[in-house]
C-alpha cells in the first residue's frame, strides 16, 4: 500500500513508547546537515506531537545500496531482539542507481531482489519503506523516478506500506536548493526539515496504527 505524502494530526491520548529502527543510506544518516539531526530527529520530533514517543535506533551509512543494507539486516534483527516490538523503516535506492566504471551499481533486478529480501526478514506488519529522494542530476532523477516505482510496486504486491518522495521534494523548495548548492546530492537542515514534512505524516499515521504486541 501507498501512503499519500498528506499532513497527519491526529487526537493526541496518552503518551506511547515505540521502539523504531531505521535503517538505510546517507539521507538516514542526515549527511549534509551541520546540525546532525537529518530527517529523523524531525521525525521524533512530530511523534511527540501526536502522542508518539519514539525510541529510534539509526542504522544510516553513506554509499550503501539496497543488497548492501540487506547484508547488515542483523542490525534490525539484534535490535529486534532486544525489543520484539520494533517497527522498522528502511530508506534506499539513489546509490543504486548511481553509475560506477560506466555501470549502474545495482540493476533494477538487483534492488527488486534485495527489497524482497528485506521484505521476508521485515517484521510481518511493522515494516515500511520510503522511497529515494531526488538529487541535482536529470538523467539520474530519470533513474530514481524509475527505481522509486519499481520499489512502490513491489511493496504494493507485499501489502508493505510505501511513502514516497521525489515527486514531492523535485518540483523546487528547501530540498532542492540546498542540494544544488551542496554535493549534488544532500542538503541542509532545512531541506531535511521539507523532506521530514513529506513523508512525517503517513509514517506517524502508520506508527499509531500499529498494535502494542505483535500478532500472533
Amino acid at each position: 500500500m501507498a501512503f499519500s505524502p498528506a499532513s497527519y494530526r491526529g487526537v493526541v491520548s496518552e503518551p506511547r513508547d515505540l521502539p523504531v529502527c531505521i535503517i538505510g543510506d546517507s539521507f538516514v544518516a542526515g549527511y549534509g546537515d551541520e546540525t546532525g539531526r537529518g530527517w529523523t530527529a524531525h521525525l521524533v520530533e512530530e511523534g511527540a506531537g501526536v502522542g508518539l514517543s519514539l525510541h529510534t535506533t539509526v542504522a544510516g551509512i553513506g554509499g550503501d545500496t539496497s543488497e548492501m543494507i540487506l547484508a547488515r539486516w542483523d542490525e534490525v534483527d539484534r535490535r529486534r531482539a532486544a525489543f520484539p516490538t520494533t517497527a522498522v523503516i528502511a530508506e534506499f535506492g539513489v546509490n543504486d542507481v548511481m553509475e560506477h566504471e560506466g555501470a549502474l551499481r545495482v540493476e533494477e533486478a538487483g534492488t527488486v531482489s534485495a527489497l524482497r529480501g528485506m521484505i521476508a526478514r521485515a517484521p510481518e506488519g511493522r515494516f515500511l519503506v520510503v522511497g529515494p529522494p531526488p538529487v541535482m542530476w536529470e538523467q539520474v532523477n530519470e533513474r530514481i523516478a524509475a527505481r522509486a516505482a519499481a520499489m512502490a510496486a513491489v511493496c504494493a504486491e507485499a501489502g508493505v506500506p510505501f511513502v514516497p518522495t521525489f515527486d514531492s521534494l523535485r518540483p523546487g523548495g528547501a530540498w532542492m536548493r540546498e542540494v544544488t548548492a551542496g554535493d549534488g546530492a544532500h542538503p541542509g537542515p532545512a531541506g531535511y526539515e521539507e523532506f521530514a514534512g513529506v513523508i512525517s505524516g503517513p509514517v506517524l499515521e502508520w506508527l499509531r496504527s500499529l498494535p502494542d504486541v505483535e500478532p500472533g
